[in-house]
């Protein structure tokens, strides 16, 4: 039984054969999925995913990616969208300066504006942070000032960078890298999580694990991550499942699973 709680089903490259996509992922027990949206278009399309297929639940994010659409008129549109579609969560939203596709200040401003709607909503954020954590950390510090629930999705950091994620209340996710063979130090950060703040997941369709590395990942592939990362902190994969799914469902407040 596992919740894959980020993935993005409604992208194009699932396009040719989304139905068997996730009809696969429930042969390989995956009770629900979270699409996550990036912008005004994937939000919608993510949206429209969620009503058709049950035990998929949709995200209404603005990935840094995007942080030039930000416009007054487009974060007004995200607004009415989220009050209009009672997404799960905001997300993704965050800072990432490895792809610098807006400058720094521009993510800063649409990541701040996206804090305050979650506030304003009541609802939890994804963060997508890649080389920014500090100005990531600062922000989220500054809007949430301790009423924020968040969860930093594909954990890239280092031990000191979780310890400061937990002690604001975060949930962290990990996805299939973590099965690379060049994780490196990753491996013993993960090895510090709480199991009560551990959430799992695919990024699909990026991030396959590596017995398909190179290859379009898809949620079915949790059950990999599961099985590694059971091995790694020496728990029975089913207890890990538990756990996990458990934390996705209080986190996100889905519905419970019987």
């Amino acid at each position: 039984m596992l919740i894959d709680t980020h993935c993005h089903l409604h992208f194009d490259a699932f396009d040719p054969d989304r139905e068997q996509v996730i009809e696969r992922a429930r042969e390989f027990g995956l009770k629900y999925m979270i699409t996550v949206g990036t912008n005004s278009e994937t939000n919608e399309a993510a949206f429209q995913m969620a009503k058709t297929h049950p035990g998929i639940f949709h995200s209404a994010g603005l990935h840094p990616h995007h942080a030039n659409e930000i416009a007054e008129d487009e974060f007004k549109r995200i607004k009415a969208f989220v009050i209009q579609s009672r997404p799960c969560a905001i997300g993704e939203i965050g800072l990432d300066y490895f792809k610098s596709v807006a400058d720094a200040q521009t993510q800063k401003d649409a990541f701040t504006n996206m804090l305050r709607l979650a506030l304003e909503v009541n609802l939890p954020v994804i963060v997508h942070s890649r080389n920014a954590f500090k100005d990531t950390l600062r922000i989220i510090t500054e809007e949430s000032k301790g009423r924020l629930k968040g969860v930093m999705h594909c954990f890239s950091y280092d031990e000191d960078s979780l310890k400061q994620l937990l002690d604001l209340g975060f949930f962290v996710s990990f996805t299939c890298n973590l099965t690379f063979k060049n994780v490196g130090p990753l491996l013993e950060v993960v090895k510090k999580m709480p199991l009560d703040r551990l959430m799992l997941e695919t990024d699909s369709p990026y991030l396959a694990p590596q017995i398909y590395r190179g290859k379009r990942n898809e949620p079915s592939c949790l059950v990999h991550l599961a099985q590694f990362l059971s091995l790694q902190l020496g728990l029975h994969r089913e207890k890990l499942e538990q756990v996990t799914t458990e934390n996705a469902i209080r986190f996100f407040n889905l519905p419970s699973i019987a």
